[in-house]
């Protein structure tokens, strides 16, 4: 078998297990919500490692496989599923996939490019969209996330990913503690139970004291 063959074929593999692991963790990979910060954050130190990590589990985890699993060539599969794009103009499921695999790979700006050209085919997949706006948060961009954020909830004003990342990013990003107060009582109104409420709240009153204490220098 001549050698380009069988790098064809090793390409092809890994494509086939990528299609398949995005298929079952599609949940976990769609809209993604933004971690808030600790509104005090612990200062103790993590207790020292007792086992030298693993390597090949380190990178596969870098690039969201399952433990145990080699890495995999990710620029390969990214050039392959750039010419199944390419292949496909009105695919919007192949551009999504790709955006997600490299958002994964913290490859924002790339994976912004993907989402947008998904979102062109799409432009009413409010998960998409929200990732989008997520993916703009990472890369330094407040206003524009929150702009992905703001057409998301136009067609969906109970969009609850949603709204936790827009309570983020106001406070993180654009520092507007006022957007996101009304953005916590929407989410509140929507899910009084919503498990991330409590921290939020916390970090709302925690940037409205720092206010204060700004403004009576």
């Amino acid at each position: 078998m001549k050698k380009e063959t069988i790098v064809t074929a090793v390409i092809f593999l890994a494509v086939g297990f990528l299609a398949g692991y995005i298929t079952e963790a599609q949940m976990g990979w769609s809209t993604r919500q933004i971690a808030p910060q600790a509104a005090a954050p612990s200062t103790e130190m993590p207790p020292p490692a007792t086992t030298a990590p693993d390597p090949a589990n380190s990178a596969a985890n870098q690039q969201g496989l399952p433990a145990g699993h080699p890495p995999i060539d990710s620029g390969a599969v990214v050039q392959q599923m750039e010419e199944e794009a390419t292949q496909n103009p009105k695919d919007a499921d192949i551009r999504l996939k790709l955006a997600d695999f490299l958002y994964d790979q913290k490859d924002y700006s790339k994976a912004i490019q993907w989402y947008e050209q998904a979102l062109d085919l799409t432009p009413k997949d409010i998960n998409a969209r929200t990732d989008l706006g997520t993916a703009f948060f990472y890369l330094g961009r407040p206003q524009d996330a929150l702009r992905e954020y703001n057409q998301v909830l136009e067609i969906n004003p109970r969009h609850e990913p949603t709204l936790v990342n827009s309570i983020v990013v106001n406070l993180e990003g654009t520092h507007d503690v006022a957007a996101a107060q009304k953005a916590w009582d929407r989410l509140y109104q929507i899910n009084p139970n919503h498990p991330a409420l409590a921290s939020l709240k916390d970090q709302i009153n925690a940037a409205r004291g720092s206010d204060s204490a700004t403004g009576s220098h």
